[in-house]
Order: structure tokens, then C-alpha cells, then sequence
């Protein structure tokens, strides 16, 4: 029964981390392909920034509840580093571009790798770094797209 519930909470988190990397893939993409329609309808660049600082503070916050895990030993430095994602995302929406979108590109970049190696050394389950790792790749993916737009 245990080993059902697993498989399904892993089902679970790889669809919603595939459902919130669709905005980042269709904004990315619409901007490349139709400036005016991605500014129009989507939001252009702002709605971008915004929606990419939002999931960076995510993913801090769940470094935040990792380092609460009891399991995990002590953990405030995890905490204290667990609040770096949302400054850096909070700072990306104060500053121009491109500076902006290489800030936000380097928080995931440096939030994936986190979590990549977090799994690797166990603290966090080896699934979430395959995960982490792939939705990493996608949003940086998506981000240099919008960047080179």
C-alpha cells in the first residue's frame, strides 16, 4: 500500500511540475514567434518576469519546508539559503533587462543544481532530482529563448 501512495505522490508532483512549466514554454514561445500576440494576450516580458519570480520563491519555499524535516538533521543554513530564490526573484523584477532574465536564469539554474545534489546525497528523494532536474532544464531552456527574443 505504502509503494502505491509513493508511486502516486511522484505521478502527482511530475504532472503539476509539467503543468507549471507550460506557462514558461508558451510565453517563451509566443514571444519568439509573435511578439505582438505574447504582449497582447499574454502579458509580454512582465507577465513572464512575474509568473518566473513566483516559481523561484516556490522553490524556495519548498527548500524552506526540507529544511524543517526532522528527518534531515539540523537545518538552519538550509533555511537561511532556503530565502535566497525569492530575494533574487524579488531583485530580477527590480532590474532591466537583461540583467533580469540572466538573474532569473541563474536562480534556477543554481536552485536545480541545489536539489539535483540534494538527491544524489539523499536529503531529498531521488525522484525529486530527476524531476528538479528536468523542469530546470525547461525553464532555463525557456528563459534563454526570451532572452534572445
Amino acid at each position: 500500500m505504502q509503494q502505491q501512495a509513493d508511486n502516486r505522490t511522484i505521478a502527482t508532483a511530475w504532472f503539476l511540475a509539467g503543468l507549471g512549466a507550460v506557462p514558461f514554454v508558451a510565453m517563451a514561445l509566443a514571444a519568439a514567434v509573435s511578439p505582438g500576440f505574447a504582449a497582447a494576450h499574454l502579458g509580454g516580458e512582465t507577465a513572464f518576469m512575474g509568473y518566473g519570480a513566483v516559481i523561484l520563491s516556490f522553490m524556495g519555499g519548498v527548500r524552506w519546508g526540507a529544511a524543517l524535516s526532522p528527518t534531515t538533521g539540523p537545518g538552519a543554513e538550509r533555511m537561511i539559503l532556503s530565502v535566497a530564490p525569492s530575494l533574487a526573484a524579488w531583485l530580477a523584477l527590480l532590474i532591466d533587462r537583461p540583467w533580469s532574465l540572466l538573474l532569473l536564469l541563474a536562480g534556477f539554474v543554481l536552485q536545480g543544481l541545489w536539489d539535483v545534489a540534494s538527491a544524489r546525497n539523499g536529503s531529498l528523494p531521488a525522484w525529486f532530482g530527476r524531476l528538479r532536474l528536468t523542469i530546470s532544464a525547461i525553464v532555463a531552456a525557456s528563459i534563454l529563448l526570451v532572452l534572445l527574443t
